[in-house]
């Protein structure tokens, strides 16, 4: 099965069922109260490397950016 397979297959369930079988409801309003949506820029390159990331390690691209985020801003020396 190819990544885009894998995608378009992810893609599906998603919208069949609302979450992927055995991981955690992402759309729970309990867990999203703190979250708030804005748009920015990235290259297309960005973007699909990102896509890959997220395909292989079977995880919402907002769940990975969030996390990718959290890590840089933990490295990050400001108070």
């Amino acid at each position: 099965m190819g990544i885009r397979d894998k995608e378009k297959s992810r893609q599906d369930i998603k919208s069949n069922v609302g979450t992927i079988v055995g991981k955690k409801e992402e759309n729970n309003i309990e867990d999203n109260i703190n979250l708030t949506q804005k748009a920015y820029y990235i290259t297309k390159e960005q973007y699909k490397k990102l896509r890959l990331i997220s395909v292989h390690r079977d995880m919402d691209m907002s769940c990975l950016i969030r996390e990718m985020l959290d890590k840089y801003l933990n490295e990050q020396d400001i108070k």
